[in-house]
């Protein structure tokens, strides 16, 4: 008999691979997802909030133009990047990389994407 493991964001690891040991084979974590990814958004505000103010004018002088830090793009990358790192943990969490043979690609989490670190 195969399980699904409904509503198993927010769930302890031990729980989640004690559920693998019962014969769960899928779980969902679109909450988990979902929060990632805001939470992507809501840490790239936190760390460029002074660059975000104006369109000109930030901690680095006030005719400094703030263009690549409001294209929405930026943001999204950070997102996108939390989720990565995110998806990273929840394969981790349900016994399930590197099954096929393969390998995950490395996180972008650090690296220059676009015109800033995310």
């Amino acid at each position: 008999m195969k399980f699904v493991f409904r509503g198993g964001s927010g769930s302890d690891v031990s729980d989640i691979q004690e559920a693998i040991g019962y014969g769960v084979i899928k779980m969902n974590i679109d909450t988990d997802t979902q929060w990632s990814y805001w939470e992507g958004i809501k840490n790239f505000e936190k760390k460029w909030h002074d660059y975000l103010q104006e369109q000109i004018g930030n901690p680095e002088g006030a005719d400094k133009p703030n263009k690549k830090y409001y294209d929405p793009r930026e943001c999204m990358r950070a997102a996108e990047a939390e989720t990565v790192d995110r998806l990273d943990q929840c394969f981790s969490d349900l016994l399930c990389t590197n099954v096929c043979g393969g390998s995950l690609s490395p996180s972008p989490r650090g690296k220059s994407i676009g015109g800033l670190p995310v």
